[in-house]
């Protein structure tokens, strides 16, 4: 329960302060773009306090109090106001394909991404391409989870520190630590955040080419090679 707290809290702080910089042309993409910088910012803030107090017993734990206190206050103090602004567009449109798009696609990556990390009867079950992968970066969760790793280090090379793409990994242990398992922390964070590119991944074609065709085309190839090097 409180790591999706904690998801929620991080989704209406960015929602909310995208609002007051960003102008949108649906809610599916206001929502899209406060969830994709709530989650960035509040991974950051989460760390960088865990960080500053690693001397302490469970600087994750403070890390996580202080995220709370901060967004709490944040949202208590920054109410909504008036509704974001809209780009006005030459396309017709109407919201209900955004969401049944969104919903074909978050469907597609929950396949994707259980079909790739799953937990059955005790055991970790990996795809047979994402073992390399998974093996390394599971132990960087669980470091974060389950151990004391500010500042943040490879749990698999001693004192060699993480010089890369580490915070994803970081808020899923987080997650972790506030109560989902491993798999879930990991795959609801793929799912969202994938879903949520491919809204502006839509919302980018349509803006360029006055087209919701070609937007809709976009993040459909997505999930396709980008090269027809594979056709013999």
């Amino acid at each position: 329960m409180l790591a999706l707290i904690y998801l929620g809290l991080a989704i209406c702080v960015g929602e909310r302060l995208c609002g007051r910089f960003y102008r949108f042309i649906s809610t599916a993409h206001r929502w899209a773009t406060g969830a994709l910088v709530g989650l960035l910012l509040s991974s950051w803030f989460t760390y960088l306090a865990a960080r500053h107090i690693a001397s302490a017993s469970n600087p994750l734990l403070w890390g996580d109090l202080l995220f709370f206190a901060a967004a709490a206050i944040f949202l208590l103090k920054c109410p909504p106001g008036r509704e974001p602004l809209m780009i006005e567009t030459r396309v017709s449109r109407s919201a209900k394909w955004d969401w049944i798009a969104l919903g074909i696609y978050c469907a597609v990556a929950s396949w994707m991404m259980f079909a790739t990390l799953d937990f059955k009867d005790g055991t970790l079950l990996i795809g047979t391409n994402q073992w390399s992968d998974y093996g390394p970066n599971t132990a960087i969760v669980q470091s974060f989870a389950l151990g004391h790793n500010f500042p943040a280090e490879y749990p698999h090379f001693a004192g060699e520190p993480i010089r890369y793409h580490f915070l994803f990994y970081f808020l899923a242990g987080n997650l972790e630590f506030l109560g989902l398992n491993l798999v879930w922390s990991l795959n609801i964070l793929s799912i969202l955040t994938m879903v949520c590119m491919l809204a502006l991944v839509m919302v980018l074609g349509e803006l360029l080419f006055k087209s919701r065709v070609v937007g809709g085309l976009a993040s459909t190839l997505f999930f396709f090679h980008g090269t027809l090097n594979l056709i013999p």
